[in-house]
């Protein structure tokens, strides 16, 4: 007797239809770590319900890896289809506590190299080679329309309650194949495209780059450097023993695979009633939504030298309260083409729309200093 797929429930696609013969993956601790990793890290303290897994999305990222591989227009084999899938499921194994912050706070952290270290030691090469840009379909999990972005787009702007990654998913992956290593769309799918381009301009500067959670990102990189002074000054700071082999810099995937976002959080409250001032200061900021001021720098125009002045004539310590963020946004990591009589066209030649997107150089650009300070 065969057993059946899995049926998960799922609120984007209703119901996910998961391979019997996978659900040993399913079940792994690697995999069920990300339970307790928040896709989007702070986002709820913005939308309170954005409190959607890395589990979750790299579920949805499986069954639409499994929908593109089905759509008649990619030629593969058994095997590599199997093994794409699984690629889709596996690709944020590697992220850390607060996902993307995690690299900032350590920066010899790198969340992809620690995916595939994940999948290799298991024996998944063929898996870590094509998260690893070695396979003809690897575009498919890193580009600029892969699986990946079209989950956490419709995924992350459902919960969060914004419209703005609501794209015409099924409709794309239905019109979009893989040619000379190349992503390539039906010519029918270029206003679908388009508009998903746009949300996704929208959705960053919304809910990626909202100013809460790039607040939220400096205090926690405070407490951080703070740990980091203290221990360097031979200051007791109690902690978890596997995020102890951070600071000591004797970290392993044994001990990455035991950290997860509830962990550190823990530590951080136990640290709210350490004697250090600074990281009792910054420990109780986190834990209780106490917040510096964050303005956007394209909407205000500030006398920077001004408000460094009143923050030293506070007695603050600059590199602690006081912080100059610019992020860049890269909507198109990788070129789209469009075939038209048999030969492929970049979309940018072809979408007016698609060509503004790629010459914008986008980003976001705030500051950050105590609530005190007057403007």
């Amino acid at each position: 007797m065969v057993k059946q797929d899995i049926i998960i429930k799922d609120p984007l696609y209703k119901q996910i239809l998961f391979k019997q013969k996978h659900k040993k993956y399913l079940d792994s601790k690697e995999f069920q770590r990300l339970r307790y990793i928040k896709q989007t890290s702070f986002s709820d303290l913005v939308y309170p319900s954005a409190t959607q897994t890395r589990f979750t999305h790299s579920i949805g990222v499986y069954h639409l890896m499994r929908k593109v591989l089905s759509n008649k227009l990619i030629k593969t084999t058994p095997e590599d289809k199997e093994n794409l899938m699984l690629a889709g499921l596996f690709h944020d194994l590697g992220h850390g506590p607060f996902s993307h912050v995690w690299e900032q706070i350590f920066p010899n952290f790198d969340h992809e190299k620690t995916t595939r270290e994940i999948l290799r030691k298991k024996g998944l090469n063929k898996i870590a080679d094509i998260l690893q840009k070695k396979h003809p379909l690897s575009q498919l999990i890193t580009s600029t329309i892969d699986m990946d972005k079209l989950d956490y787009m419709a995924r992350d702007s459902y919960f969060s309650g914004v419209s703005y990654g609501v794209a015409e998913v099924d409709f794309i992956i239905q019109h979009m194949y893989i040619k000379n290593n190349k992503i390539v769309i039906k010519p029918s799918a270029i206003s679908s495209v388009e508009d998903l381009i746009t949300q996704r301009v929208n959705l960053y500067k919304t809910v990626y780059y909202h100013k809460t959670s790039l607040e939220r990102d400096f205090v926690l990189k405070n407490i951080f450097k703070r740990i980091r002074e203290l221990l360097d000054q031979k200051i007791e700071v109690p902690m978890n023993k596997h995020l102890r082999k951070y600071f000591q810099k004797e970290n392993t995937l044994q001990t990455f695979l035991a950290l997860n976002d509830q962990i550190v959080l823990g530590n951080i409250f136990e640290w709210t009633e350490h004697k250090d001032k600074l990281l009792n200061k910054f420990s109780k900021m986190f834990t209780t939504r106490k917040k510096f001021k964050i303005i956007n720098l394209d909407q205000i125009k500030v006398n920077k030298t001004n408000i460094k002045s009143q923050i030293k004539k506070l007695g603050l310590d600059l590199d602690y309260h006081y912080s100059e963020v610019s992020i860049p946004i890269k909507i198109i990591q990788t070129p789209i083409y469009v075939e038209s009589d048999g030969k492929l066209k970049n979309l940018e030649s072809i979408s007016e729309l698609i060509k503004f997107y790629k010459t914008q150089n986008w980003s976001v650009n705030y500051l950050i200093f105590p609530r005190e300070i007057k403007l």
